[in-house]
């Protein structure tokens, strides 16, 4: 894919419109990067100034514990930003992030970029207005998986990814086991939601492809 390409597609999905100057601009603070499934972008703890855009692809985020157990923190869809927190504090990853399939990136040099936020104040704001929107977003998350029962934790993902896709169905990216980790739960446990979930007419299933039927 071209840089431009890359940048385009930047603007319109996480600034909410295509500036030509603006894209021009970016240019020379950005790079486009290609990951296999399986590749690291980068690693918890590692320094780096790299903020990502996902062009395409899947991308896990998790942290190890001094046991090596992981926790799942997100998973990066296409059009999502990630390691933004790099854009405030420059210094190290707070988290490993790994491809789940082959992924196409927009590299964005946060040190750089703050010579474009002080040349174009418009620029400036519309990232302050989107990085907001991703706070919200992840302070919901939190306050999803704190305040709520596992049932509720899982329809709610469900939900967002079926006003994402505009479907009462969709098709779930990762694998269940991983799912169940990302929402504090035990396969076990995420096992048997799933069942209730579905002998109670509340979701049907079949294997990964999952229709929403109602609320509880």
């Amino acid at each position: 894919m071209k840089k431009i390409d890359a940048i385009r597609i930047f603007c319109n999905t996480f600034l909410g419109g295509i500036d030509e100057e603006l894209c021009s601009m970016m240019e020379t603070v950005t790079a486009v990067v290609t990951k296999k499934k399986g590749e690291i972008f980068f690693i918890e703890g590692e320094h780096g100034s790299n903020v990502f855009f996902l062009i395409s692809g899947l991308i896990k985020l998790y942290k190890t514990n001094d046991e090596g157990k992981e926790a799942i923190i997100h998973f990066v869809k296409s059009g999502e930003i990630f390691a933004e927190i790099l854009f405030f504090l420059q210094n190290r990853y707070p988290v490993t992030s790994v491809a789940l399939e082959d992924c196409i990136a927009l590299s964005i040099d946060s040190k750089k970029i703050e010579e474009l936020i002080s040349k174009k104040s418009k620029f400036a704001m519309k990232l302050i207005g989107a990085l907001s929107k991703r706070i919200k977003y992840l302070i919901n998350m939190l306050e999803n998986l704190t305040l709520s029962d596992l049932s509720t934790r899982f329809l709610n993902y469900i939900k967002t990814l079926a006003e994402q896709k505009k479907s009462d169905e969709i098709v779930l990216q990762v694998k269940k086991g991983d799912l169940a980790i990302l929402l504090g739960a035990t396969p076990e446990a995420f096992s048997r939601m799933l069942k209730k979930l579905k002998d109670d007419g509340i979701i049907e299933m079949e294997g990964r492809k999952i229709k929403l039927l109602k609320m509880i």
